[in-house]
């Protein structure tokens, strides 16, 4: 008597796990049914597809150098006063951190996308030339053109880095607007203008 539940038992578990083997694959096929179809809509235009892989690509990347600049911040906290003082040691230090990523970024991306180096400045003086001074925006511009400079050297195509000032109109968020750190330059992939 007891070998017949046995039996019984293992008959239900067959049943049930049959059961659920068929619910589940019919689940299944409408979303495979979906899949299809969106890459059906997305085979008929590929310059759709090619530019959502390249925003992707380039929102992914700018992400990451949102956290990149120069001076660092750390082992040097800015450029110095009204200097665009790019020196040979640290710079090196930094772009063996560093240029590695930007150059596989820049390979990712077709060629209409480029390096935008942006050079900032701390509060300290005017925004713009005022008589002798020569005004943050200036000393902004001299930062990123250094920067760039440098990244050539490093094997960079230059054609494919462009600089802007910000002057001081981005601070370093959560320290004095005049603090010495808010002297560096960013980055950023942006597309070329045509």
């Amino acid at each position: 008597m007891n070998f017949k539940n046995i039996f019984k038992l293992l008959g239900i578990s067959i049943i049930a796990l049959n059961l659920a083997f068929c619910s589940s694959a019919d689940k299944k096929e409408p979303v495979e049914e979906e899949t299809e179809e969106v890459a059906t809509e997305e085979e008929g235009d590929g310059n759709a597809l090619s530019r959502s892989l390249d925003l992707n690509i380039l929102e992914e990347i700018n992400i990451t150098l949102k956290e990149y600049r120069y001076p660092d911040g750390v082992r040097r906290r800015g450029f110095s006063y009204k200097k665009a003082d790019v020196t040979k040691e640290d710079f090196n230090l930094w772009a063996g951190e560093n240029i590695n990523f930007i150059k596989e970024a820049l390979e990712k991306l077709p060629e209409g996308y480029s390096l935008q180096i942006k050079g900032h400045a701390d509060s300290t003086g005017p925004e713009d030339a005022e008589g002798s001074k020569k005004g943050n925006v200036h000393y902004s511009q001299e930062r990123a053109d250094a920067v760039k400079s440098a990244l050539v050297k490093q094997g960079l195509p230059a054609g494919r880095i462009s600089t802007i000032a910000a002057g001081s109109g981005e601070p370093v968020s959560g320290y004095d607007e005049d603090d010495e750190i808010n002297r560096r330059v960013t980055f950023q992939i942006v597309k070329t203008e045509e």
